[in-house]
């Protein structure tokens, strides 16, 4: 996997479950995290709360193996697949220098005043377009 954006987290007390690893649920969190960092830095450095043009319609998640309170998190970020009015997104969480997840999320452009999903804008799609990697790009071709 080709990483576009590695982004570390800091595992908290609180994401701990009665297990003492970090609940799935929280996962979900560490992803929202990466994503939302991967925006900033590929596309809009000085975005607020409302420059996200974008919903998160699936996330899929395969847990590998338990993330505990002291481990070093990472997750890396990276392009897989660009649609009409959608864009994929393929994550990789480490901890302690192995992989104990991997992800997907789909993000459908959308418009808040109308409510309502739209296609991709040619900008949008050409800066999403040059950030897949090139296995991505084979199988979408």
């Amino acid at each position: 996997m080709e990483p576009v954006c590695r982004v570390p987290v800091e595992v908290r007390f609180r994401d701990l479950d009665a297990m003492g690893h970090v609940n799935n649920a929280v996962v979900v969190t560490y992803l929202e995290v990466a994503r939302t960092r991967f925006w900033l830095a590929h596309f809009n450095p000085a975005a607020s709360a409302v420059d996200f043009p974008f919903v998160v319609a699936r996330v899929v998640v395969d847990y590998r193996q338990p993330i505990h309170l002291q481990d070093p998190v990472e997750v890396e970020v990276r392009v897989s697949h660009v649609g009409r009015s959608s864009f994929t997104l393929a994550y990789r969480v480490w901890a302690g220098g192995a992989v104990a997840a991997e992800a997907e999320t789909v993000q459908v452009h959308y418009d808040y005043t109308q409510r309502q999903s739209k296609p991709l804008g040619m900008t949008l799609r050409q800066q999403l377009e040059r950030l897949l990697s090139r296995e991505d790009q084979q199988s979408q071709g």
